[in-house]
């Protein structure tokens, strides 16, 4: 079972000085306590080691101690096991000149991000996130995109060779006009782009199987894809050729608005609830809490099937669902065998877990 054993928090928002040991033989790891005590601050110190912005996407001055932005001296240190290995990971927030930096170490020795989820993710559900549910196409993208990342590591070298593509891209528009060089860059870009099309469609079909397959006791949707440009993806050649020449046709409408306008983003997601018969965006807000819910139940799934290990931080986890289904969630989520938390203004929200759990109470 994967788990955090020991967190040492330092200077990181309204905790000043936090220190916890856990055992690891505890599944279900439970912080309550009043609104404005710092719950969801412990959980999201441990959700940087799986996102660069964690749980709330927040700006590294936000992670600052409050009311005390002058003080540069944030420090979360977390030992976990996973796969039967311990690991000692930190973070550090420093003053690089007039800019903050956020820097990660394994065993005192820095590591990337990338190789961190390469050994354990963290999975996280909030309230921050209902807005995924009915806002624009541009979050819902965001969001499926980071899920990805957690399961393929090449979606992240194919995310970055795109941006590293456009960027090159761009400079040439602006500067040279070389178009022979264009011709090689938009060339890559076009693969970029089919790869990431492919991954993420390929990654909705999975997902729609674990639901159809595991999680009938929740509600049921499926992730779409749509794009104007194709129907499927079969003859890559072909599909690829039609993304260079779109790429090129829009040379000199790129270099007047100065970004590029056909790329990834062209993909529209939409969230199919099989019950309503609609998109989620028509939905309810408690069916819409119920269908993100789904989905993250499916991404662990996932990574479970895949043998990945992963922690799983639920915040406010009472609010996405009712009482009378909150069982129904923990005897779910047990079956992923690693460690979960969870947060609640009161002890008594979870009377489920009541004797199998470690009760944290802030105050």
């Amino acid at each position: 079972m994967a788990s955090v054993t020991k967190i040492n928090i330092k200077n990181f928002k309204s905790h000043k000085q936090y220190n916890l040991e856990i055992s690891k033989d505890y599944q279900h790891i439970i912080i309550y306590g009043d609104n404005g005590v710092g719950k969801t601050n412990l959980i999201e110190s441990l959700s940087f080691f799986s996102n660069s912005k964690g749980l709330r996407n927040d700006t590294l001055d936000k992670l600052l101690p409050e009311q005390e932005t002058n003080i540069i001296d944030t420090n979360i240190q977390a030992k976990i096991l996973s796969n039967s290995n311990q690991f000692n990971f930190s973070f550090k927030i420093t003053k690089d000149q007039k800019s903050l930096k956020k820097t990660f170490f394994l065993e005192e020795k820095k590591i990337s991000l990338p190789k961190i989820k390469e050994i354990l993710s963290f999975i996280w559900l909030s309230p921050y996130m209902d807005k995924i549910m009915y806002e624009g196409q541009s979050i819902k993208r965001d969001f499926i995109d980071k899920l990805i990342s957690q399961n393929e590591k090449n979606f992240n070298l194919s995310v970055s060779s795109y941006k590293k593509n456009i960027a090159e891209r761009l400079q040439i528009l602006k500067n040279k006009k070389d178009e022979k060089w264009l011709d090689i860059i938009e060339k890559r870009l076009a693969e970029n782009i089919y790869e990431i099309f492919l991954m993420r469609r390929n990654y909705a079909n999975k997902i729609n199987k674990i639901i159809s397959d595991k999680l009938k006791n929740f509600r049921e949707i499926n992730i779409k894809y749509n794009n104007d440009l194709f129907d499927d993806l079969n003859e890559k050649k072909i599909k690829i050729e039609i993304f260079f020449e779109k790429l090129k046709s829009n040379r000199e409408l790129d270099e007047i608005t100065k970004r590029t306008n056909f790329g990834i983003n062209k993909d529209q997601i939409f969230f199919f609830d099989k019950i309503k018969n609609r998109n989620t965006d028509a939905c309810s807000t408690g069916e819409q809490k119920s269908s993100l819910l789904t989905i993250i139940l499916a991404n662990c799934w996932k990574l479970k099937i895949e043998k990945k290990d992963f922690i799983l931080l639920l915040d406010e986890a009472t609010s996405h669902i009712d009482d009378q289904n909150f069982e129904r969630l923990v005897t779910e989520i047990e079956k992923f065998g690693t460690q979960i938390w969870y947060t609640g203004t009161s002890k008594n929200l979870f009377q489920v877990i009541e004797n199998k759990g470690f009760f944290i109470h802030l105050e």
